[in-house]
């Protein structure tokens, strides 16, 4: 049940950074053309593009964190035994919920102070800008807890596997060993 909504929330988050890259490019590329050819424009392109670029990127990295795919430093980890390695992980984790502590709360106090400032044209409040740190706050503690949890518990493979490591795995599953090979090439 929980992994079925852990998915639901991650092809949520997927089909919303999709949707904000999709109208920032028709946006974006329209008022281009407008500008260039009719000399004219979308007076919404600049506030709407920033807004959903902002909401694109905080949003992609709660994406990237609950995948595990974020760029990382593990040189240290790959030096230490197994139950340092998790002790690092739970370490950095106690971190990020700090951090994520200080977003919400950040992310509070911005929406509140700007509920009455609007964007210029839009018209929209500035909550909706400085609100998706309070979004962001949330929605990160969920994957970083399932990844102290899953230290805790010993698994620390998953949760410390480099990325190369595991999209090798991934191809090696699905039938692509080195064996299959046909030009001979080998990894350095």
């Amino acid at each position: 049940m929980l992994e079925r909504l852990s998915r639901g929330i991650t092809r949520s988050f997927e089909i919303l950074i999709v949707a904000c890259l999709a109208i920032m490019g028709i946006l974006v590329f329209g008022n281009v053309v407008l500008r260039y050819a009719f000399n004219s424009g979308i007076a919404i392109s600049e506030e709407l593009s920033r807004l959903l670029f902002v909401w694109l990127i905080f949003l992609g990295a709660v994406l990237a964190s609950a995948q595990r795919i974020h760029i990382g430093f593990d040189t240290l980890q790959r030096h230490v035994g197994p139950r340092t390695r998790r002790a690092l992980v739970v370490f950095s984790g106690v971190l990020i919920l700090i951090g994520c502590v200080i977003f919400i709360i950040g992310g509070w106090h911005q929406t509140v102070i700007n509920l009455g400032n609007t964007y210029p044209v839009l018209g929209i409040s500035y909550a909706w800008l400085y609100g998706v740190g309070l979004v962001f706050g949330i929605a990160l503690i969920f994957p970083v807890t399932h990844n102290i949890l899953q230290a805790l518990r010993g698994s620390e493979r998953d949760v410390t596997q480099d990325l190369g490591d595991r999209i090798e795995t991934l191809s090696e599953r699905m039938g692509g060993t080195q064996s299959d090979n046909p030009q001979g090439l080998d990894k350095p």
